[in-house]
């Protein structure tokens, strides 16, 4: 889960983590500089225009790091990202540990590391997770294509990729000259990890098993406990709370507007006014589970990527979008237009939908949304393998799945 955390509290831990650290390493009093205060960052982070300049590089990463047999290629090339404009020799590295996805994405939706960057003259680096976007060991057509390909994708070589990443930038950067040697080399420049989500867990386990290597971590909804989330329905209560702090208005609209879905869908007219409130392009396919999926998926979203200036991860939202959301189900005052106005921020803020929302669109992110959940029984398709969906109820269990209606009322019989 990505997260939304508290700038002030962003600022405060980030602050203290590095002064602790820099007490070891030194950096010269010309660049040192006070952390400037959470006004003056805040007003910077909530420019969604600034463009952060970034470089492109590229790192020969080993396919296998744990056993001796070797790849057809011992190496793959790993890219990351570096941005040197503020950095100063002594000062720390920020080093992002890239998620299940693009670097760029992260890059691009990261301003926070940037504008700490200023304060501690510090380089950036933004490292891609094998796998994904362009750092595929066996190329893009070939990654997924065979179990052995396959085989090489897991937590521990993705940290290991990191860790000797880490190594090599020593040494490019020429970090090591003149200083005390260890037998990997000098350490004394502190590298802070970044992440968030899964990344945040990266970040959390390297900084755990590679101590020597990383000074530190920022781990941003870090979920170690995430089976803990599900069985106590934490996940669900904190995504309707988002919305209730806003105003308890809202999630009650939104339980109304899963009762009104489910009954207009039993009959003619009432799917009629269905397409007609949700402004739905097709007038013949009305699959209540997959609306109600593809609007649970973007009221869960919108609290996860709640970030509080503008971003683009899946779609491009506001500031804060659950708030946004509230006020417009607040302005609409009914069940569907509650639903509506979620569908609106999250799926066509920028007018990307066009006019109305097309139905291969809806069932693409209720599918996405249903799956993740293990919900197999609201898709109106098969489930993707035999005894999958039995397997991730008795993994989830239906007790916890209950819970998980109870929260926002999905209850519809």
């Amino acid at each position: 889960m990505g997260g939304a955390p508290s700038l002030n509290l962003l600022h405060s831990l980030l602050a203290l983590l590095l002064i602790a650290t820099l007490l070891d390493h030194p950096v010269a009093a010309s660049s040192r500089s006070r952390f400037s205060s959470s006004t003056a960052l805040d007003e910077q982070l909530f420019n969604s225009n600034r463009e952060y300049p970034v470089q492109e590089h590229w790192f020969n990463a080993t396919i296998d790091h744990f056993n001796f047999r070797p790849t057809t290629d011992p190496t793959f090339p790993l890219r990351y990202f570096v941005n040197e404009e503020h950095y100063r020799e002594g000062g720390p590295v920020f080093f992002y540990a890239g998620n299940e996805a693009d670097i760029l994405q992260f890059v691009k939706n990261s301003g926070f590391m940037f504008e700490a960057a200023v304060e501690f003259n510090a380089m950036v680096v933004f490292s891609e997770h094998r796998y994904y976007g362009l750092s595929n060991p066996f190329g893009n057509e070939y990654a997924l294509g065979k179990g052995y390909n396959i085989s090489f994708l897991s937590v521990e070589q993705a940290m290991q990729d990191f860790n000797t990443l880490n190594l090599h930038i020593r040494e490019r950067w020429n970090m090591t000259a003149g200083k005390t040697r260890t037998p990997f080399g000098d350490l004394s420049t502190p590298f802070i990890l970044f992440g968030g989500s899964y990344g945040g867990n990266l970040a959390m386990w390297i900084r755990l098993k590679h101590p020597n290597l990383w000074a530190g971590a920022i781990a941003s909804s870090v979920t170690p406990l995430k089976h803990l989330l599900r069985e106590t329905n934490g996940f669900t209560r904190i995504e309707t709370e988002a919305y209730g702090n806003v105003s308890q208005t809202c999630p009650d609209l939104v339980r109304q507007g899963w009762k009104e879905l489910y009954e207009q869908a039993e009959t003619q007219g009432g799917r009629e006014t269905v397409i007609e409130k949700l402004h739905l392009c097709d007038s013949t396919d009305v699959h209540a589970p997959s609306i109600h999926g593809w609007i649970s998926n973007a009221l869960e979203t919108m609290v996860q990527y709640g970030y509080p200036y503008p971003t683009n991860f899946y779609n491009p939202v506001p500031g804060f979008p659950f708030r946004v959301t509230c006020k417009k189900m607040l302005e609409d005052k009914t069940g569907l237009g509650a639903l509506y106005a979620a569908a609106s921020v999250y799926y066509n803020y920028t007018g990307q939908a066009g006019s109305c929302f097309d139905f291969s669109s809806i069932h693409k992110n209720a599918k996405r949304h249903w799956v993740r959940h293990g919900r197999y029984e609201w898709l109106d398709v098969q489930p993707p393998a035999p005894g999958l969906e039995q397997r991730s109820r008795r993994l989830a269990g239906d007790v916890a799945w209950e819970e998980t209606d109870r929260a926002w009322g999905y209850q519809t019989w």
